[in-house]
């Protein structure tokens, strides 16, 4: 059965609030096995799980690390969620623009993620 708007909005709010707070474990459980997640920069999908390792890296190097909400809306497949990635870094304040595009399938589980970021805007990271 298909999901109502109201569920994946539902669904992008808990995956918010893990990804504010660094809980990959929480996001990856709200995928399916071989979830990929694809780079507009670099054309190249790559394992949901391999992202796990880089939030837990940017919340280690960033405390204050958070993803302000500019929009977020129900699609037909899942949502959207666009955001600036914000924080103190090593390398000084960063401010990053981010567009995720999420399919979920109709347990409510995420089987792509497609995210839209210049990681020029983060190259506070690199000190």
């Amino acid at each position: 059965m298909a999901l109502t708007n109201e569920q994946k909005l539902e669904h992008q709010r808990k995956f918010a609030a893990a990804t504010n707070a660094g809980q990959p474990d929480i996001t990856m459980s709200m995928c399916v096995e071989g979830a990929l997640v694809w780079h507009n920069f670099d054309d190249k999908s790559v394992p949901y799980a391999s992202t796990g390792k880089t939030l837990t890296r940017m919340h280690q190097a960033i405390p204050n690390l958070r993803w302000e909400t500019r929009a977020v809306a129900a699609t037909s497949t899942g949502w959207m969620w666009q955001a600036a990635i914000r924080g103190t870094a090593p390398g000084g304040e960063i401010c990053a623009h981010s567009v995720m595009i999420v399919t979920l399938n109709d347990e409510g589980l995420i089987t792509q993620l497609d995210e839209y970021i210049d990681p020029s805007q983060l190259s506070a990271l690199r000190g």
